[in-house]
């Protein structure tokens, strides 16, 4: 088993190494990826000026994927991605009141909709990104999914990715640049967001919130310091979220040693786990185990996905994050509390949270496990579900990208969407019928 597991493994490598410069100039060449950038004046301060990439951010992926030859999922921006998938999406730069530059990306509303039934915000999960909702294609991810029922999605990249690296006053490689966790994004990024989309549709109407992972976290922290901000939504729906940690597993488990290892500032700009220490924590494929996110998160199950398609998931994730975010959740892991960084006796005001809240989680996932949602679940005011999946191997980041994503947790969305706090009625209705 292991040696087939190793074959797969070379076979990729492999595939990857087949792919050469070609990619280059698909990307230079091809007009059709081009894409909308709509910076307002009010979002950036006067005189800062704005660098933005659109083919992809400063970052330089691993070693395993340079001289490689044009596959289309690969290797392209999220508008570009979404370009190929026959979408159009704007990419709004704003920034934060601490002075971070972030990139909000739109899906562009079909013109034949006269208006549309809601606003959703999407947050992505842990060193993810905005192009994580869409690497399913065009039939199968979400946000796209959501588009074509009339809803305008927004999504948002949080400090430090790919798309968010940028500041005012500060360079992204000195140090204060990486001084935040996920408490920053709760108590500045969101609250940006929401201000510029509210300001972008004049509008005061209530914002569906959508966070997997530590979107989910970065929710509630600004939800129970800044409770003003519980009246901008409708309902928030977290996918994995991870909030309480007292039972995780792998190696981001009050494991403070590791760090050490991994870096101070930003977390592995390589993007890469070196093999020994891969080899120390993670048993499996190297392809995965030296891959970041499914080092700390648990291998995915890959059997159903195509050698392009691991290509294009492999490019995109990490998408780059701070090493204080990890710290943030190994001192939440060590403590069992949901607490700010560096200090374990300031814990969040849930009570604070007054937005209705519907969760999902699996018994597969090793960052949200089982015991810790039940935990939130019973912790909130307004708990509309606890939708657990079990035994359908969905780990951790298979939520977004899963390959029955569309089947076992997207329709649930949908029904939350639409029935918001009616939802726990909704359910028995069905259940007595």
């Amino acid at each position: 088993m292991i040696e087939k597991m190793n074959e797969f493994g070379r076979d990729v490598t492999n595939f990857f190494e087949r792919i050469g410069d070609r990619v280059k100039a698909l990307l230079n060449g091809n007009r059709r990826l081009n894409h909308d950038i709509v910076i307002h004046s009010e979002a950036i301060p006067e005189g800062y000026k704005v660098v933005y990439q659109t083919e992809r951010m400063s970052s330089v992926p691993s070693e395993q994927f340079r001289n490689q030859e044009p596959d289309p999922p690969a290797f392209l921006s999220t508008p570009q991605l979404a370009a190929l998938h026959g979408k159009k999406v704007e990419s709004h730069v704003i920034s934060t009141s601490d002075g971070y530059l972030l990139t909000l990306h739109r899906i562009d509303v079909d013109d034949c909709m006269n208006e549309t039934i809601g606003t959703v915000l999407l947050h992505h999960g842990l060193l993810g990104s905005s192009a994580d909702w869409i690497l399913l294609g065009a039939n199968k991810s979400l946000p796209y999914l959501l588009s074509s029922m009339g809803y305008d999605v927004w999504m948002i990249n949080a400090r430090g990715n790919y798309y968010s690296r940028g500041h005012i006053e500060m360079k992204v490689d000195c140090e204060e640049y990486w001084s935040f966790s996920f408490h920053e994004m709760g108590i500045y990024d969101i609250p940006a967001a929401l201000d510029y989309i509210r300001k972008v549709k004049n509008s005061t109407e209530e914002i569906n919130f959508i966070g997997h992972s530590m979107g989910a976290a970065a929710l509630l922290v600004l939800l129970s310091t800044q409770p003003r901000y519980n009246e901008y939504f409708r309902i928030a729906i977290l996918l994995a979220p991870m909030v309480y940690m007292n039972n995780i597993k792998g190696p981001l488990k009050s494991n403070f040693t590791l760090l050490k290892e991994l870096g101070e500032r930003e977390l592995l700009p390589q993007r890469k786990i070196p093999h020994d220490i891969a080899r120390r924590y993670c048993k499996g494929l190297i392809i995965f185990c030296t891959n970041p996110l499914f080092f700390f998160s648990g291998l995915p199950e890959y059997t159903q996905w195509t050698d392009e398609f691991i290509s294009s998931l492999l490019y995109h994730v990490p998408a780059g994050g701070s090493i204080n975010t990890i710290k943030h959740y190994q001192q939440m892991s060590a403590s069992g509390k949901f607490h700010k960084f560096g200090d374990m006796f300031s814990e969040y005001a849930l009570s604070e949270v007054t937005v209705p809240i519907a969760m999902i989680s699996s018994s597969e996932d090793w960052l949200a496990t089982l015991p810790d949602v039940l935990k939130l679940f019973y912790t909130i005011r307004v708990p509309i579900d606890n939708f657990v999946i079990h035994g359908k191997k969905i780990s951790h980041t298979e939520f977004v990208w899963g390959a029955t994503a569309d089947r076992l947790i997207f329709p649930r969305v949908f029904e939350y969407l639409e029935h918001g706090t009616n939802y726990t009625s909704f359910r028995n209705e069905i259940k007595l019928n």
